[in-house]
C-alpha cells in the first residue's frame, strides 16, 4: 500500500469519525433539545423553580398518602437499575408475584383481584419505572383519599372523602398518556401524581407552605 492510499484511508476514517462521532450526535442533541426540551433535560419535576426529581425515575413514596409504582427488584436504588433474574417459569417468580399481589390487595382493600393490572405486581425491567397502568392508579384512589381525609382531621383543613377522591380522579384523567398512538395502552406517571398530592396537601394547609423548600 503506497503513501497516497494510506493518506486517503486516513482522511476517510477521519471524515467518518467526525461525521458519526461529532456532527451527527451534536445535531441530534440540538434538535431534540429544541423539539423536546422537557424530555431531553431528563423530564425534571420543577416546582417554584426547584428540581425535586425526574419523571423518568420512580421514587419510593412509602406512605399510604401516595400512589405506589410497580415493584422494584432493586428497591428503587437510583444508583443502579435492573430487574429480577428469575425467569417467568421459575416457581420462585410465581411466589414473588403472588407476594406482590397480596401486598397490593392488603394496601388497597375493597378492590377485586380482577381489577389489578399485571404490571402492578411485576417488577419493571429497570426497577425504576414510574409509569403504571391507569387502572392501577384508580385502584389506589380509595386508599389515598381515606388517608388524606384522616390526616386532614388533625389539621384545620375540612376535606370530604368525595372532594379528595374527585381531585385524585381528575389528576389521573388529566395526566393519562398513551405509550403508542391509537393502539397503545394508557398509563400515568406516579412521580407527577405524587407531587400533585404534595401540592394539594400544602394548598389545603395539611402540610406547611414551605414543605418543599
Amino acid at each position: 500500500m503506497n503513501a497516497k492510499t494510506l493518506l486517503r484511508s486516513f482522511i476517510l476514517a477521519l471524515s467518518i469519525m467526525a461525521v458519526l462521532g461529532f456532527a451527527y450526535p451534536t445535531a441530534t442533541a440540538l434538535i431534540t433539545e429544541h423539539a423536546l426540551p422537557w424530555q431531553s433535560s431528563g423530564s425534571p419535576i420543577i416546582i417554584n423553580g426547584t428540581v425535586y426529581g425526574s419523571g423518568y425515575l420512580a421514587e419510593a413514596f412509602n406512605s399510604s398518602l401516595f400512589f405506589q409504582p410497580r415493584p422494584s427488584a432493586i428497591g428503587f436504588n437510583l444508583s443502579q437499575s435492573g430487574s429480577t433474574e428469575l425467569s417467568p417459569d421459575n416457581p420462585e417468580f410465581l411466589n414473588m408475584t403472588e407476594h406482590y399481589l397480596r401486598q397490593f390487595m392488603s394496601e388497597n382493600p375493597g378492590i377485586n383481584i380482577s381489577q389489578v393490572p399485571y404490571d402492578m405486581v411485576s417488577p419493571s425491567a429497570s426497577g425504576l419505572d414510574p409509569n403504571i397502568p391507569v387502572a392501577g392508579a384508580y385502584d389506589q384512589v380509595a386508599r389515598i383519599g381515606q388517608s388524606i381525609v384522616s390526616l386532614a382531621e388533625n389539621s384545620s383543613a375540612n376535606l370530604s372523602i368525595s372532594s379528595v377522591e374527585a381531585f385524585l380522579n381528575q389528576s389521573i384523567s388529566h395526566n393519562e398518556e398513551q405509550n403508542f398512538p391509537l393502539f397503545g395502552s394508557y398509563y400515568v406517571n406516579t412521580v407527577t401524581l405524587n407531587f400533585m398530592i404534595i401540592q394539594y396537601l400544602m394548598h389545603n394547609g395539611i402540610l406547611p407552605r414551605n414543605f418543599l423548600q
